[in-house]
């Protein structure tokens, strides 16, 4: 009968031998992961470390390689070797600093404190659905969903690596969605704002405020082109051309921080797919030619610069804004405006509203730069509560008068 024939990443029969000097020697045969046989020896002092030592050796041969994960292993030690291959996606430049940085504070922060004894072995769906509720019971439903994505990227990584068969995150009960945003501003709200903000540039709270034009040329561009705040106050004098009619901005870029490469442009929106090209409205091109005269005289001068020249950061941007919130919350409440939803969300939203409700939500999407029409609707689009009267003529004439 032939002799089985050993599988990729399997070792042989081993063959242990003393030899002179209390010195063990072993030996096997095992196939690598590309197929080819290969014959191992190593020797220790004991039979036992000969013995690992060989299991050592065969680790190394496959794709694992050393410290590679065992069902043993805990979700605290899988979630740092996954860190390790985000980091080098992250150096590579696959992934965003920022996403990494957010990786790794829900793995400190929230997953190690949960559950980082756990052996990868024993994540059981139900363990995996009792894990993510205890969390729940915790904190917000938004700290929830983070920890499920990670714990779920975290299992990926050990099915990868042989650690476990499957992923047990994927069949956890679906969390909740979270609460849609029901507020969007008017146009006569829009301009009522855009007067108090310039009554509040000498009666604010605080006193003057020698960047409220940057607050009113914010608001009128995003509510122009759908930018999210990074994207605004990233923008340079090379994104726009002002040449053409209508004029058109370039949306390719965003503010970030990271801890590690600090304040800076990222050449990509939020999504790399998510660069467009926006023809600007009048309020919007009439904001970009007020930020031209302020910006420096090169390509790369920034529309929302610092006294250095610097791109002005988004937590200092959504800071003047709350600022100003808080010094009008009487006015603003009596414009009939959500004050607790006012931030530079809220003019994203209000622009997709606009959009649908004069052109369908397809044209919307497409502005937004979303992937597709149902994350416009779902997280965007505020819906009327009037429905279109067309159906009227329909129903008549099929039930009559």
């Amino acid at each position: 009968m032939p002799r089985p024939r050993i599988q990729a990443g399997e070792i042989g029969a081993v063959q242990i031998t003393q030899l002179a000097g209390d010195r063990f020697r072993a030996r096997a045969r095992m196939r690598d992961d590309a197929g080819e046989l290969r014959q191992l020896k190593v020797t220790a002092g004991t039979e036992e470390a000969a013995l690992a030592d060989l299991h050592r050796l065969a680790a190394q041969l496959t794709s694992g390689g050393a410290g590679a994960l065992t069902g043993s292993s805990t979700i605290a030690e899988a979630a740092d070797a996954w860190l390790v291959h985000a980091t080098g996606r992250a150096d590579a430049g696959s992934l965003a600093h920022s996403t990494l940085e957010s990786y790794e504070s829900a793995v400190r922060l929230i997953l190690k404190p949960v559950c980082g004894a756990v052996p990868l072995d024993q994540l059981t769906v139900g363990r995996c659905d009792r894990i993510i509720q205890a969390i729940m019971r915790e904190g917000s439903l938004s700290k929830v969903r983070k920890a499920r994505a990670v714990l779920g990227l975290i299992c990926g990584y050990a099915v990868r690596d042989d650690a476990i068969p499957r992923n047990p995150v994927r069949d956890v009960q679906r969390l909740p969605m979270p609460e849609k945003k029901t507020s969007a501003l008017t146009s006569e709200q829009v301009t009522a704002i855009r007067e108090l903000m310039h009554e509040w540039r000498a009666a604010g709270g605080s006193g003057p405020r020698p960047n409220y034009r940057a607050l009113i040329d914010g608001m009128d561009i995003m509510l122009g082109t759908s930018a999210r705040v990074g994207e605004c106050i990233g923008l340079r004098r090379k994104d726009v051309d002002m040449t053409t009619s209508p004029p058109t901005v370039l949306v390719d870029g965003t503010i970030v921080s990271t801890k590690k490469q600090g304040l800076h442009r990222k050449d990509a929106p939020k999504r790399a797919r998510q660069r467009r090209r926006i023809a600007l409205p009048a309020v919007a091109a009439a904001a970009v030619r007020n930020r031209l005269v302020l910006a420096g005289s090169g390509e790369d001068a920034y529309l929302f610069p610092t006294k250095t020249g610097r791109p002005m950061s988004v937590s200092n941007y959504e800071r003047l804004l709350r600022t100003f919130v808080d010094d009008n919350v009487a006015a603003l409440t009596a414009l009939g405006v959500d004050v607790d939803e006012f931030t530079t969300h809220l003019y994203r939203r209000t622009t997709a509203t606009f959009v649908e409700r004069a052109a369908g939500i397809t044209l919307a999407s497409r502005l937004l730069g979303h992937a597709n029409e149902q994350i416009t609707r779902a997280s965007y689009v505020v819906s009327a509560v009037e429905v279109d009267p067309m159906p009227i003529d329909i129903l008549d004439d099929v039930l009559g008068s």
